[in-house]
This record gives C-alpha cells, sequence and structure tokens, in this order.
C-alpha cells in the first residue's frame, strides 16, 4: 500500500511539475520574442533572471533564430542526498525548449528559450511526504507483525512446540505404545485432526512393523537356512560382477583360499587366487559374456596349485543370476582333483609299462611315427635301438621274479641315464627295450657313428654288475641297431628291422651290437613271405611226416623211430626244415603244428598197430617246441590225441630240450608227471649243447638222452668229443637212461659208440628220414 501510495503521488508530482514548467512557458515567451526580435539584450537579460528566481530552474539560455546566444544565465544547483534516488525513478535534471514567434509575422521562428529544471528540486516535496509515508508504514507493520506473533504463538506455534515435542519422544521401534495429547481447546480444530492422523498413524506403523519383523524373521530363517545348506555343499559357490570382484562366496570358496566369508566380499578375483594357473583376464571376459547375455552358461576346467605345491582342479559352472538390483556370474565349482589323477594315471598306464615307468609299445610307436615325420621333413638321421637281456630267465627261474623284476627296474634306470632328454627309452615286454635316438646327424655314416658310440655306451651300462640283497648278479645285452629314415621303411619295419638285428647278435654269442642290413631285410621279408605260405601249408596239408629209424647198436634191429616234419611246397618244391622250422617258431604257428604231428603220429601208430609191424618195445618220438609244451591245454591235447583210437600203449615218445626243461622246473616236471601217467616217455634231446640241467636229471621224469649230432660227427677225429660222448653215455646208463646217439654216418662211429655203451642211434648210416611207406618196409625186416 506504501508503494502504490508513493507511486501515485510521484506521478502527481510528475504531472505538477509539467503544469508548471507550462505557465512558466507561457509567461516568460511574450517577453522573451519582443526581447529577440527588438535584440534587446536587457529585456533578455531580465526574462534569464526571471526564470532562475525558480528554485527548480538552475540555467536558461535565450537565442536568436540563428542561434546567437542573447543572454544566458545559470546558478549552482543545491546539494542533495536524494539526488541518486531521483536519477534511480526519474532523471537528473530535464531541458524544456520553446520557440518565440511574434505577432503578426505568422508562424515564423524568431529565436528559442531553453532552460534545464533541477528535477531532484522539483521532488524535494515528494521526498519529504515519502519519509513520512514510509516510517508510518513501517510502524503499522511493526505493530501488525508483533501482534501476529503473538497471536501465531498462542494459538499455533506454542501447541504445534508441544506435538514435536511428543513427536520426537516417539519410539520407533514400539510406535504403538506412544500416543499423542490433544493441545488445550484445539480438540476440534486442524491441530486436532493432525493429532488423531498421527495417532492413526502410530497405529499403522505398529501393524506394519509386526508384519514387517514377521517377514524379516521368516526371511532371516530362511537366508539362514539357505546359507547353511549352501555352505554345507561338497562344492563351492561364489558369485562375481562383472569387474571380477566377489559379492558371495560360501564357506567351502572362503575356506579355498583361506579367507572368511566376510573377507570375500568385494574382493578381486586375482586378489584372491594367488595360486591360479588360469588367465585371470580371460576368466573376467567369460563372466561378463555370461551377465550380458551373450552366452546362456559356461563350464570350464580351472587349475591351482595349493599351498603345499600340489596340484587342484576345478571344474567350474558359471551361469547368470539376479542378485539383488545386480546381475552377476553364479560359479559353482567341483573339485575334480581325484578324478583328474585317475584320468591321468589311467593316460600314463595306457602309455606306460607298469614295472619301469617307462614307455610302452603304444607309446614307443606313436613317438616313432613322429620322429619320422620330423626327420624325413628337417632331413636328418636319428637311430632304433632293441635291446635284448642275455640269459635274464636264468634270474628269474634262480632267483624269482621279484629278484629279477629289481634288475629290469635298474636296467630302465641305467637307460635313461645313458641317453639324452630328448630319446625315448621304452619297454617293449619281458627283458626287452628300445631305444629312440633322435637327431643325430645329417650325415648318413656320422649318425650311424653315433648311435654305435651310444649303444656301445648302454651295452656297457647293461654289463655293470646288479646288487640286490647283497648279491652280484650280471647280465649282459644283445643291441639290434637300425638307422632311420630308411626308404619308405613304417614304424612296426623299423622296429622290426632292429629285432631282427638284435636277433643276429644271439645268434653270434650275445653281448655286442649289430646294425641291420640288407641281407636281413631279405631274410625278415623271406620270413614273412614263409609265414604266409606255411599258413596255406597247414590249411592244404602241404606237411608230411617222415620216420627215422632208431637201431640197436648191437643187434641192428629197428627199435624206434623219430617222426620229422616235412615240407613239399607246390610251387617250390621241398624246403628244408631248417628254413622254415624258425619261422614256425618265431610266428607261432608252431602250435597248430605240433597239434597235428601229435595227431598224424597217433595215426601212424594205429595203423602199424593194426598190421602188426609195431612191437612192444618200440616208441615213436615226435619233437614238442618249447611254446606247445607250455600250453596250459597241452596235457588235455595229448591226452584227446591218445582217445583217437587204437594207439599201442607206451609207445609214444616225446623228445625236449634242454630249454624247456630249465624255465620253469617245477611246472615242467608236473606236465611231464601228468603225461608219463598216459604212457607217454620222454627224451632229452641235443643232450649237453644247452644249459647244465645234470642236476635235474634225477628229478625229471625222463627215460632216453639223446646225443647231439655235433658231438658225434667229429667223435672218430676229436678226443674231446669222444670224452664227452663216452661222459653222456656213462651217465645216461648209470641213471638207468635209454642212450641214443645221432646222426651216424660211418662204422667207425658206431663201433666207438658201441664201445662206449650207446643203446641206439639213428642217421645216415642206415637211413635217412623216410616216408611212411618206405619206412614200413624197415619194420618188416
Amino acid at each position: 500500500m506504501s508503494s502504490v501510495q508513493l507511486y501515485l503521488d510521484l506521478k502527481g508530482h510528475e504531472e505538477s511539475l509539467e503544469s508548471l514548467i507550462q505557465r512558466v512557458i507561457e509567461v516568460t515567451t511574450p517577453p522573451a520574442a519582443r526581447a529577440v526580435h527588438t535584440l534587446d539584450d536587457d529585456l533578455s537579460l531580465e526574462v534569464v533572471n526571471g526564470l532562475l528566481a525558480y528554485d527548480f530552474v538552475y540555467d536558461v539560455t535565450i537565442a536568436d533564430e540563428l542561434d546567437s546566444v542573447l543572454a544566458t544565465g545559470s546558478k549552482p544547483r543545491p546539494v542533495s542526498s536524494t539526488r541518486w534516488i531521483t536519477a534511480f525513478i526519474a532523471e537528473d535534471s530535464r531541458v524544456y525548449t520553446a520557440r518565440l514567434s511574434i505577432p503578426g509575422y505568422g508562424d515564423s521562428v524568431a529565436g528559442t528559450i531553453r532552460f534545464t529544471v533541477d528535477i531532484d528540486v522539483v521532488l524535494a516535496p515528494f521526498f519529504d511526504r515519502s519519509g513520512l509515508i514510509l516510517g508510518a508504514g513501517m510502524l503499522r507493520n511493526t505493530l501488525l507483525v508483533l501482534f501476529l506473533f503473538f497471536a501465531f504463538h498462542l494459538m499455533l506455534t506454542r501447541p504445534l512446540i508441544q506435538l514435536v515435542k511428543e513427536m520426537s519422544s516417539i519410539d520407533l521401534d514400539k510406535p504403538g505404545q506412544s500416543r499423542i495429547k490433544y493441545p488445550t481447546d484445539h480438540r476440534d480444530d486442524e491441530l486436532g485432526e493432525l493429532v488423531t492422523t498421527t495417532n492413526k498413524l502410530l497405529d499403522l506403523m505398529e501393524l506394519s512393523l509386526a508384519k514387517r519383523r514377521a517377514v524379516e524373521l521368516a526371511l532371516r530363517r530362511s537366508e539362514e537356512h539357505i546359507r547353511q545348506i549352501i555352505d554345507s555343499l561338497p562344492v563351492m559357490v561364489g558369485a562375481r560382477n562383472k569387474d571380477g570382484n566377489y559379492i558371495f562366496a560360501n564357506k567351502a570358496l572362503a575356506d579355498f583360499v583361506g579367507k572368511t566369508t566376510a573377507e570375500m566380499q568385494n574382493c578381486h578375483v586375482s586378489d584372491l587366487l594367488t595360486f591360479y594357473l588360469n588367465d585371470v583376464d580371460r576368466l573376467i571376459e567369460i563372466d561378463c559374456s555370461v551377465i550380458s547375455g551373450e552366452v546362456e552358461s559356461e563350464v570350464l576346467e580351472e587349475n591351482f596349485r595349493s599351498i603345499d605345491g600340489n596340484p587342484v582342479y576345478l571344474q567350474t559352472y558359471i551361469k547368470p543370476i539376479e542378485f539383488y538390483d545386480e546381475r552377476v556370474a553364479l560359479i559353482v565349482s567341483t573339485d575334480i582333483s581325484e578324478r583328474k589323477r585317475a584320468q591321468f594315471k589311467m593316460e600314463f598306464m595306457a602309455y606306460h609299462d607298469a614295472l619301469t615307468d617307462l614307455p610302452n609299445r603304444v607309446h614307443l610307436v606313436e613317438r616313432l611315427e613322429h620322429e619320422l615325420r620330423r626327420a624325413k621333413r628337417h632331413g636328418y638321421h636319428g637311430a632304433v635301438l632293441f635291446i635284448d637281456l642275455d640269459h635274464f630267465k636264468t634270474i628269474n627261474d634262480s632267483l624269482g621274479h621279484p629278484v629279477g623284476d629289481e634288475v629290469l627296474k635298474q636296467v630302465a634306470q641305467r637307460l635313461q641315464r645313458s641317453v639324452r632328454e630328448e630319446d625315448l627309452v621304452a619297454r617293449l615286454s619281458g627283458d626287452e627295450f628300445v631305444v629312440v635316438l633322435t637327431v643325430l646327424d645329417q650325415d648318413l655314416s656320422i649318425a650311424a657313428l653315433k648311435a654305435a658310440e651310444i649303444g656301445e655306451k648302454i651295452r656297457a651300462k647293461i654289463s655293470e654288475p646288479y646288487i640286490y640283497d647283497e648279491m652280484e648278479l650280471r647280465v649282459s645285452g644283445s643291441v639290434g641297431v637300425v638307422v632311420y629314415p630308411d626308404a619308405d621303411s613304417s614304424v612296426h619295419e623299423l622296429i622290426k628291422y632292429a629285432d631282427t638285428a638284435m636277433y643276429q647278435v644271439k645268434e653270434r654269442g650275445r653281448d655286442a651290437i649289430e646294425f641291420f642290413n640288407t641281407d636281413m631285410a631279405d631274410k625278415v621279408s623271406q620270413q614273412l613271405l614263409m609265414e604266409g605260405d606255411l599258413h596255406r601249408a597247414l590249411e592244404d596239408q602241404q606237411f608230411e611226416l617222415y620216420y627215422q629209424p632208431k637201431i640197436d647198436c648191437v643187434t641192428k634191429a629197428v627199435v624206434g623211430a623219430e617222426a620229422l616234419l616235412r615240407w613239399q611246397h607246390p610251387v617250390k618244391g621241398f624246403i628244408s626244415p631248417v628254413d622254415f622250422i624258425p619261422v614256425l617258431e618265431t610266428s607261432g604257428l608252431i602250435v597248430d603244428v605240433g597239434a597235428w604231428v601229435l595227431t598224424e603220429a597217433c595215426k601212424a601208430l594205429e595203423l602199424w598197430q593194426s598190421k602188426g609191424l609195431w612191437r612192444a618195445d618200440m616208441r615213436l618220438s615226435i619233437n614238442i617246441s618249447p611254446r606247445q609244451f607250455r600250453r596250459k591245454t597241452f596235457v588235455q591235447d595229448v591226452s584227446a590225441a591218445l582217445s583217437l583210437g587204437n594207439i599201442p600203449d607206451n609207445s609214444l615218445d616225446m623228445e625236449i630240450t634242454e630249454g624247456v626243461v630249465i624255465q620253469n622246473v617245477d611246472e615242467t616236471i608236473s606236465t611231464m608227471a601228468q603225461l608219463s601217467d598216459m604212457g607217454v616217455s620222454f627224451s632229452l634231446d641235443d643232450f649237453g649243447t644247452g644249459y647244465s640241467s645234470i642236476s635235474y636229471l634225477k628229478s625229471l621224469p625222463v627215460s632216453t638222452l639223446k646225443i647231439d649230432r655235433s658231438f658225434v660227427r667229429d667223435i672218430v677225429d676229436d678226443q674231446n668229443d669222444r670224452v664227452l660222448v663216452e661222459t653222456i653215455v656213462t651217465m645216461g646208463c648209470l641213471l638207468g637212461m635209454n642212450v641214443v646217439a645221432e646222426g651216424v654216418e660211418d662204422e667207425e662211429q658206431l663201433r666207438l659208440l658201441k664201445k662206449y655203451g650207446c643203446h641206439s642211434y639213428q642217421g645216415y648210416l642206415t637211413s635217412p628220414a623216410v616216408p611212411l611207406d618206405k619206412f614200413e618196409a624197415f619194420l618188416k625186416c
């Protein structure tokens, strides 16, 4: 209201000023016009002074039509403290100009009168009145505010303060037990409504809190149960965000990394898994891809190294879940260390020998195939060494398999120490080892020389004594060597070639090194072809039994015969037993062929029995191979053959070598005893050429000793052979055995044998081995 009043007063002053100025102009214009027209300076000056007499005019100027000043005057402006207000609400001064015209001259201008008005002087009365108005307004307003303050304090503020104090004292945990009191005389007004509403709100809060406490209790129990379940799981459960920070971990996971579940929160995966062997950055990338939905889930194997250095393997499943207001990756890890170790063990066992932990045949073939390809690609040579221990069976048979196993372990260790790390040492079976030498040289001759040097080193190491339970054992090794790559030879061919070279060493006396050569390759090739021919020979009945008579040294009568295997090839003709018998032995066909020989010999005995050609004291001998003799069903096979027909009792004799006897004496004696009960007699063939088995003769059910033809051949000229033959005959007679000499070709040999007391002989002196029909002629004599 004061502002409006002041505004209207200001407008009134401005209108009064304009009205006053118009009257001043009307009064001063005529004399000023005459003064200009008459150029009366005194009159002009009087007009000027007359205007300056007004306190609000401080500058006046009268000029003619050419703007030449006739009179002017001014006075200083008074000092005022309100001048700045004047400048703010209006202006500091205002200039008025009026045209001077002379009556009777029309509208022509004779000159101008111009004067400047001090607005601040004009508004001085306004400012005085404004001060009074503002002072009165301030006093009125102050009194009104004080009145309202006390009124509101009594009517509103004091009750509100009381309400605030009571509200501040409310127990927020038990809001229903608190009540707001009604202010005095305010029960039915807005304050009363506020108190009523507040009390209702407290009741609702109490009810809501009770429900919330019940829900929280149920949730807490549920979370505790879930936490107990998760913590009791035998798997590691956790949750990671996209930054790789754990926001949750169960006890199994926390224990695994050596922390508590509380310490796991907000720990980065790289800080926790000090022994983590996988790429942490890659793990975070997988988490992000799962969280973002690029993949639904991820399964991976994680590798760790525990504090004690043992490897730990986890199979981890990663799936996205909503965890509160964040999407994170759920991590579920299962310890698969035992399964991994079992898998590694199975893989190791599949590729390694159980006794020596050396690579086995499967590993050898795969590695050798790789080395063969690499050698061809890079143009260098390597070598394959096939090593067989000499007389190793003697240790097994005399000292037992535990001693033999210990020797094999020491041999394996010596072989590994004799070669480089990049070379391979493998055990094939029994006492057979293979060494693969890699990257020897690009020059074949130099590579062969290096292979020979390493082979000699290996042979020397093997020949060093072995100490077992204060016993000093010695074995030697036969080493066959083949250099690769060789033309288009395969891995199996290389091993076969090295094996062939090793057998060449065996034939030449053992404990040496032999390189595979072209002759050996031809021999192997011929042997493979012969194996095929032998299979067909058995199927097509190309075999035939020949019989060499055994003659009494004194009476010259036939006392028996030896059945000998012969092979008439339909294309190649007659093939010597010297050529095909070893192939039968190495290929395993000797078992089937031996069974055929047994059957045919029994048929011949039955035939001769039916013709009355076979006497009761005669024996038909057949040769039994070691492999055939060692078959578990050998006794049953012989029994079945004997029961096929009417075979004379005690007419079948089996010739076995000393090698069969020495391998497993107890088993050999058991087998021979069972066959002896069936009427089968035994002859010890090639006696004196193999192992010394004299100590076993007294316990073996052997009825005949056969003197090898190598002793008989030079008996006439060689004193040593005569001594050996005489010793064998004497020993056989003292033991009550029959003695048969092989390879007797002249009368002088027969005379000496008769002199020493030999019972019978066989050889070209009487007859070579002949077919069935020709042998019957001897029986009829």
